[in-house]
């Protein structure tokens, strides 16, 4: 009997980690659009900078997708997805921050 719980109470928080990640990197992925859109508006990115971080955010858009298509995402896409978003961020900071801005 234990050992049918223990393997219930295993799967739930299975299910609830998995389902957890897969909102921590959608929230992660709203968070980096919206520095993006900053960067945009308020001149810090060009138009040529915003096209290749917008495809870079597309890129780990399909990624995501083709994790999900078995309906399952392993801890080594996970861990791909999360690396891609980790580079993503740092290249945003790198085009918010250098010296090319949008003439006002």
């Amino acid at each position: 009997m234990r050992g049918v719980i223990a393997i219930v109470v295993a799967g739930l928080v299975a299910a609830g980690t998995s389902a957890g990640m897969a909102e921590s990197v959608q929230k992660h992925q709203h968070r980096q659009q919206k520095r993006i859109e900053h960067g945009v508006e308020n001149g810090s990115v060009t138009p040529k900078e915003e096209q290749r971080l917008e495809n870079e955010q597309e890129i780990i858009e399909k990624e995501k997708e083709q994790a999900r298509e078995d309906g399952r995402v392993t801890k080594r896409e996970r861990r791909e997805i999360r690396h891609d978003q980790r580079k993503a961020s740092k290249d945003i900071n790198r085009k918010k921050h250098n010296t090319k801005h949008v003439p006002k």
